[in-house]
């Protein structure tokens, strides 16, 4: 009888450690699968975030670029707006100032 019971014992030993086996390997394959989900998401979170930097960006760069052609196009006006005999005048001058300075 003795042995029965240990027989019994084994059996029962036997089929809660498949039990808990089994089960252990369904709560690790939940945790991969929990895992996998948020890798996921958070590659995806990543990519929009890389996204919105990008377009953000290039809207700077592109305002950036139209400030900078205003600016040059400001100054060529500027300069275009200086007559001629006004910019003769001025050259005169310059070229009168270099030869006194190197007379002395």
């Amino acid at each position: 009888m003795e042995l029965e019971q240990l027989i019994a014992t084994e059996q029962r030993l036997d089929a809660a450690l498949r039990r808990a086996r089994e089960e252990c390997a369904r709560v690790v394959a939940d945790a991969r699968e929990a895992a996998r989900r948020v890798e996921e998401a958070l590659a995806a979170e990543i990519a929009a975030a890389a996204a919105a930097a990008a377009a953000v960006t290039a809207t700077e760069r592109q305002r950036r670029e139209a400030e900078i052609a205003r600016e040059a196009a400001d100054r060529v006006a500027h300069y275009d707006a200086v007559p001629g005999p006004r910019i003769d005048t001025l050259a005169q001058d310059v070229v009168s100032q270099l030869v006194s300075q190197g007379a002395t």
